[in-house]
């Protein structure tokens, strides 16, 4: 019953959703990255998770967002694990310069999904004498300071593309490389697609649910809007606190309680992943690592 479910929820959403979105713009290539992140797990064993990371570039506005929702906008599709990795790693989906001189983001946290605004605040770089060779390119070197993290990058002018990964950029060429000092986070180039490609966003989801009675009905799904300081305080308190590891629904309601469903899927590991219209529920939660402080 809940593979059925599951089914007939993710038609219905694949739908809905193309229906609700804008385009903002159209990309002229597409960048992706490897992020990897260095943390714990739940019994404090060292571990180094990792994604892909797409970011579509245009004149005006750039898109990075998880690999996995790139690839499934590109083939017309849509899965509950799709989310999966995005999810464990609390990565979102940040709009750069949209609107003009913004940042917006998309994230999600159990149970809801968020919408966040902030300054485009650009790095202030200072270039340095390090150089390497980097997915086949010359690259040269610059740190910066951005929202309470050192970043140490590298960067080829041979793209001369001042985009990066996540909210970095700013440079005299495409980001290559990204580490913070303390060695936790890294976005590394791996790959580059030249390509038109329309760049979405959507204020909303409409998601299908069951009604309790055998059937099932559409619920428009609107993202809470913060400020992207007080979204940050929230994730912090939440996923910094240590009940986390052991239980990371400890701050909301049971989603059977709560809602009376949880979707089911499973990725490709074999792996059982829940979610409540879409938003998944971390069932092996890591050692919380902001990117920002």
């Amino acid at each position: 019953m809940k593979k059925i479910l599951v089914t007939m929820m993710t038609l219905a959403l694949t739908i809905a959703a193309q229906a609700q979105r804008d385009t903002i713009g159209v990309s002229q290539f597409t960048a992706i990255y490897r992020y990897e992140c260095k943390t714990m797990d739940a019994e404090g064993k060292s571990v180094t998770d990792s994604m892909l990371i797409a970011v579509q570039v245009s004149n005006g506005v750039t898109k990075s967002f998880p690999y996995e929702e790139y690839d499934r906008q590109k083939k017309g599709r849509f899965r509950i694990v799709d989310g999966c990795q995005a999810a464990h790693m609390h990565m979102g989906t940040f709009f750069m310069n949209y609107p003009e001189g913004r940042i917006t983001a998309q994230e999600m946290l159990y149970p809801h999904r968020y919408q966040t605004d902030e300054a485009l605040d650009k790095q202030k770089w200072v270039l340095t004498d390090a150089q390497d060779s980097i997915f086949g390119y010359a690259c040269q070197s610059a740190k910066a300071k951005y929202h309470g993290l050192t970043w140490n990058a590298y960067y080829t002018e041979d793209i001369p593309s001042s985009i990066g990964p996540w909210k970095l950029g700013g440079l005299p060429g495409i980001i290559t490389k990204a580490t913070d000092a303390m060695g936790i986070h890294t976005f590394t180039l791996c790959g580059l697609l030249k390509e038109e490609q329309p760049i979405v966003f959507a204020e909303y989801v409409t998601w299908i649910v069951p009604d309790g009675r055998g059937k099932f009905t559409k619920q428009r799904v609107d993202y809470q809007k913060l400020k992207a300081s007080k979204f940050l305080a929230y994730k912090k308190k939440v996923l910094g606190n240590s009940r986390y590891l052991q239980n990371p629904t400890y701050y909301a309601p049971d989603p059977m309680e709560a809602f009376g469903y949880v979707e089911t899927s499973y990725n490709s590991a074999g792996d059982n992943v829940r979610s409540v219209a879409g938003v998944v529920i971390v069932s092996n939660p890591r050692q919380y690592q902001p990117l920002e402080q």
